[in-house]
């Protein structure tokens, strides 16, 4: 493969990891539960189990959306590696 095409990928490889990480950390893990709250809380039915679930994924996604970054980012790097250039 040549260079401009290992370059392309790897750009829609780290594209994907970061979306991946903005959709994970951010929508599934800090405001669908945060969101889920709110409403339990408006109806009256929150438990104490669904906020100490909610507050451990807010806690917690900024750790799984890094993960999920770093993976794109090194998946990303074993397309293109610069380093290989000669």
């Amino acid at each position: 493969m040549n260079r401009n095409i290992r370059l392309f990928l790897a750009v829609i490889v780290y594209a994907i990891g970061l979306l991946a990480s903005i959709y994970v950390g951010g929508w599934v893990m800090i405001i669908k539960p945060v969101k889920g709250a709110i409403c339990a809380h408006t109806l009256g039915t929150l438990t104490f189990y669904q906020l100490v679930v909610t507050v451990v994924k807010v806690f917690c996604s900024t750790t799984v959306a890094g993960f999920i970054w770093v993976l794109g980012y090194i998946a990303s790097n074993h397309v293109f590696d610069s380093r290989d250039e000669q």
